[in-house]
């Protein structure tokens, strides 16, 4: 039985203005396109499909030459080009620059005139890009679709045993059948099938029969058969687990207990603390009846490094692995539960590649996307008729939350929220203070002077509600200056008050066996353990923990889970507190 730390995003597999683009991720230290194989999928319609050559293909994805299986994953290597995009209405700069993995400032390099913001229908020139792949259409853009593809080398025809000489096939259509699912079927885009047969527009009739190009090395594989009923293809609502009477469970953590040259104490003392709230959790589970042997594993050892660590075989009996806390190493802990099929459990953020194509992953903090959700929804939930004003921020790192918030906030439906929205800058957002009796600005900004600049103008004025970050807690002017008065109203993955009553309980029971105060490494400890092996002997992906909530939800068909569940609070006179 197998399934999968940190902060941040990775938008590799979204919807962008209502189509489906192919997910994106990395592997072998290469971004590939991840795609799932369908009836009919050859080698050739791959590569014609994500402009790709076929040898490299090959190479990443050995024993694909033998043919595919209906639902097996291959990744297809990534090949940067020139695209041309036009812009489409309220597309932003920072949007088409995540859309093909480029900085904005090497887009407006070859496109000077997009400095002063994109106008509707403009075209730009993206040299270097990701291009995107249609996959609710299963074809790529034009501009890739014309650029020549080499047909693999001799040396690679010899190896892999693999022929590339076309082949035309007669198909009479079926009921229910269409251009599109003949294209989906075929892997050859729906013009191109249209341009063969003559085809003014994309209906066919049953009983017509259309000529279908296909490469030789596939069509005896091809099936022809009737197309059933269409199904929605369901995701996992539960984490499923095989019942088993003991269970084998890894836990890796920095502890540094010998003391190496790079000691971070630190670093060293979060382990810790997180260590010990994750002990408390496995004496909870032993009187749920859990029969579970916990191995702890320090990565940071002087004699054992993390590559050493996973090269032990018995790391390939865990029935889960909780990851190490810090990025890099949670990649290769990633990547090793991946190759091997293994649970991997992220306490922390961490980002959206570690869930793409491993329905193994569990990621036990919401991602930003479900933070900003919950952002724009509390600010509908309080102002239904008022409008709110965004004050963009100039970094890329601001960019990508207002564009994560102003996708949530467009998102609520006018049925629960007529709040409406303005985009201002730091500029001009001053023209709006006068609008309504309450001003709302949402500031998702890091930039620190201008952030407490705002607080401080406004921090006496109770008809001014700023929504802001819970990065800005961090700065001592906030939290740990008197005179500075400050409120906000921010999103956040978990709640830790000494005050409040879960954190109360768990402490007295901390305090008792440890003579110590509880923190918050070791309430996540606690929470994250005790999540997500109770899902060993009962499936309950919604739980309540001591700082956390959680809420399980799949990424879709053949992806990780994500905790989709975090906490609004409301910043004010130095605490913290629920809305």
């Amino acid at each position: 039985m197998k399934k999968s730390l940190l902060f941040f995003l990775l938008f590799s597999a979204v919807f962008v203005y209502g189509q489906q683009y192919a997910q994106i991720t990395e592997r072998e230290g290469k971004k590939c396109y991840v795609h799932t194989v369908a009836d009919g999928n050859n080698l050739y319609g791959l590569q014609q499909m994500y402009a790709c050559p076929a040898e490299d293909i090959l190479n990443m994805n050995p024993g694909i030459e033998r043919g595919f299986t209906t639902g097996e994953v291959v990744f297809i290597p990534i090949q940067r080009r020139t695209v041309k995009h036009t812009v489409v209405e309220k597309e932003t700069l920072y949007a088409v620059s995540k859309m093909y993995d480029v900085s904005m400032d090497s887009i407006v390099k070859y496109n000077p005139t997009a400095k002063n913001g994109l106008k509707l229908d403009q075209r730009l020139t993206i040299p270097n890009a990701v291009a995107q792949i249609q996959t609710d259409r299963m074809v790529t853009l034009p501009d890739v679709r014309q650029q020549e593809i080499p047909k693999p080398s001799a040396a690679a025809q010899a190896k892999f045993k693999i022929s590339f000489s076309d082949a035309i096939v007669s198909h009479v259509v079926l009921p229910q059948e269409s251009l599109y699912t003949l294209s989906k079927r075929f892997m050859v885009p729906v013009p191109e099938l249209q341009a063969l047969n003559n085809l003014k527009s994309s209906r066919v009739n049953p009983g017509q029969t259309v000529k279908i190009p296909i490469k030789k090395e596939k069509v005896e594989l091809v099936q022809i058969r009737p197309v059933p009923p269409k199904k929605e293809a369901e995701v996992k609502d539960e984490l499923q687990f095989q019942a088993r009477k003991s269970f084998e469970i890894a836990l890796f953590l920095p502890l540094n207990l010998d003391s190496t040259a790079t000691f971070n104490r630190f670093v060293s003392n979060a382990a810790l603390e997180y260590y010990m709230g994750a002990k408390l959790a496995m004496d909870s589970l032993d009187h749920l009846g859990l029969n579970a042997t916990f191995h702890v594993y320090d990565y940071e050892s002087a004699n054992e490094n993390l590559s050493a660590i996973l090269a032990k075989p018995e790391l390939l009996n865990m029935d889960v692995i909780f990851s190490p806390l810090q990025q890099r190493e949670a990649e290769l802990a990633s990547a090793f539960a991946r190759k091997n099929e293994l649970t991997i459990a992220f306490p922390v953020a961490m980002k959206d590649s570690a869930l793409i194509g491993n329905p193994n992953a569990i990621c036990l903090s919401p991602s930003s996307t479900n933070l900003m959700e919950q952002l724009a929804l509390s600010v509908h939930h309080h102002y239904v008729d008022q409008t709110v004003v965004l004050i963009k921020g100039e970094s890329e790192g601001d960019m990508k939350m207002d564009q994560l918030f102003l996708t949530a906030f467009r998102n609520v439906p006018s049925s629960v929220s007529k709040a409406k929205i303005i985009e201002a800058t730091w500029k001009t957002f001053k023209q709006y203070e006068y609008m309504n009796d309450d001003i709302i600005y949402v500031v998702l900004s890091s930039d620190k002077a201008k952030v407490l600049t705002l607080l401080e103008k406004y921090k006496s004025n109770q008809h001014v509600h700023i929504y802001g970050l819970k990065e800005w807690l961090e700065w001592k002017e906030v939290s740990g200056t008197l005179e500075n008065t400050y409120a906000f109203t921010y999103a956040s993955p978990s709640y830790f008050s000494y005050h409040a009553p879960p954190v109360m309980t768990f402490h007295k029971k901390y305090r008792r066996t440890y003579s110590s105060d509880v923190t918050r490494m070791s309430c996540l400890g606690y929470d994250a353990t005790l999540m997500v092996c109770r899902q060993l002997i009962s499936q309950t992906n919604k739980q309540t923990g001591i700082i956390s909530n959680y809420q399980l939800t799949q990424q879709g068909i053949g992806n990780g889970f994500q905790n989709t569940a975090g906490f609004i609070l409301d910043f004010k006179g130095f605490e913290s507190k629920p809305e």
